[in-house]
């Protein structure tokens, strides 16, 4: 049955949709709709229309970060307009893959350059994705300080401890390559990647790895604010702890199982919203409007592929340190 899914992706990809619209259908049975519907017919659009723009722009420090990365790992300078289109473009990719992947693959291959190997136009994005991961794991654990105690506290513990852990080890493989060649060779030869990360002269992971990981943190913590602001538009309500409740759902974006967590992340806040005394149709109401934005990015991005205005990406540049902070 796993190989008939494996050989019809389109099926992969509605069963991903249907389950993540079957978890929030459930739970708009469970809850009070009509208290839903009034939330949405009371929210003051004055707050959330600009946080609902907030949540579509923020992904311009992603964009940033891989500028950055780009050049700092792989001496590849991406040009600024077709970096920023190209990044949307990918979001619209990876809003219907598995944990955002196909994000990944699609600037991978946006950036394919024939005078560069693809291992190292590999290495910024994948660096990029981890730091984001372990910025996202230490944001979500500070913020189990406010919350008040629980049964879920451990299990969110142990998931925001582990996502720390196995993504700090990814750096460490990817700083040392030799460390990550000498852990392939106990990969089955028929299971390895093909792949061979090499050290490129001029690399500065010191640098890459502050600006990484300092945009990561901003760019959860201004996601964390918009939809903060959707909760104030939606109820008034302005407590710290309902910031405390967003950081931790938004670990459930990492489940890949449906796209951009649906259903799972509608869940997790619907339960946290319930645990400070919120009751869960706001948290439904705000998750709806939070949606908003991942339709509006969606839409963003699929536009510009279909336009096909997001022009040539790579221009390679044989830099130093003073070339990377020219630019």
């Amino acid at each position: 049955m796993l190989r008939s899914l494996r050989s019809r992706p389109g099926l992969v990809l509605a069963a991903r949709w249907a389950l993540g619209l079957a978890i929030v259908g459930f739970l708009l049975l469970r809850f009070d709709t009509a208290a839903v519907a009034r939330a949405l017919q009371g929210v003051d659009f004055r707050l959330a229309a600009p946080a609902i723009g907030g949540l579509i722009a923020v992904h311009l420090l992603g964009a940033v970060a891989w500028h950055d990365l780009s050049i700092r790992l792989a001496r590849v300078r991406l040009r600024w307009g077709p970096t920023i289109t190209h990044y949307y473009a990918a979001q619209a990719v990876g809003s219907i893959t598995p944990a955002n992947l196909g994000a990944d693959a699609y600037r991978l291959a946006a950036g394919r350059d024939p005078s560069v190997g693809w291992t190292t136009l590999l290495v910024p994005i994948v660096v990029q994705r981890v730091t984001a991961q372990v910025a996202l794991s230490l944001v979500a654990l500070a913020a189990l300080v406010i919350l008040p105690a629980s049964p879920s506290r451990l299990a969110i513990l142990v998931v925001g401890a582990g996502l720390l852990i196995g993504s700090s080890t990814v750096l460490v493989l990817f700083r040392h390559p030799r460390l990550l060649g000498r852990m392939l060779r106990f990969v089955p030869e028929r299971m390895r990647p093909g792949l061979s990360v090499k050290d490129v002269p001029g690399q500065d992971w010191r640098a890459a790895l502050t600006n990484g990981i300092s945009l990561a943190f901003a760019f959860h913590l201004v996601s964390i604010a918009m939809v903060y602001a959707i909760v104030v538009a939606l109820s008034g309500y302005q407590d710290p702890p309902v910031l405390a409740t967003i950081a931790v759902a938004r670990l459930s974006l990492l489940i890949p199982l449906s796209p951009s967590g649906l259903g799972f992340q509608e869940v997790a806040l619907s339960v946290l919203f319930t645990q400070i005394g919120l009751s869960p149709e706001l948290a439904l109401a705000t998750a709806l409007l939070n949606r908003l934005a991942l339709v509006g990015t969606m839409a963003l991005g699929s536009a510009l592929i279909v336009s096909g205005r997001i022009g040539t990406l790579t221009h390679r540049f044989e830099g130093t340190q003073q070339a990377a902070s020219a630019d």
